[in-house]
């Protein structure tokens, strides 16, 4: 258990950042700042995008970059935007002043989808960089 929270910590934070955001009724004030239209799916897309790539980031820490193939990035993708669908039905049936969307679903993932193929090529030279 020690070596999976030493190889996934990345992952788990970007995890628990997403759930405050996503699941306390005003994480941060939001209420309070300018409306600009249409930004929450942006920050969904970011969210769910970043999820990824954290994810594929520890994956490849652990494994080697070699193992980030186009399936395990689908795969990765497809988990983090069943994720962003399972937080959208948990804020429908939680009462807190806030709805399921299925435009912040599609957003979620669309920002995973993103990831899928962006991350693959930056996480390769991070670690490379790192190494």
């Amino acid at each position: 258990m020690k070596r999976f929270v030493v190889a996934y910590w990345p992952s788990m934070l970007v995890s628990v950042v997403i759930l405050y955001a996503t699941l306390v009724p005003d994480p941060v004030g939001v209420d309070d700042l300018p409306s600009l239209p249409h930004v929450d799916k942006l920050i969904h897309a970011v969210m769910f995008g970043g999820l990824t790539g954290a994810v594929a980031f520890d994956y490849g820490r652990s494994c080697g970059v070699a193992c980030l193939s186009r399936r395990v990035m689908v795969r990765v993708a497809l988990c983090a935007a069943l994720s962003g669908g399972l937080i959208e039905l948990l804020q429908g049936g939680m009462d807190m002043g806030r709805g399921a969307e299925w435009a912040d679903f599609f957003a979620d993932a669309v920002g995973a989808a993103v990831a899928c193929f962006v991350a693959p090529p930056v996480i390769r030279r991070v670690i490379r960089v790192l190494s």
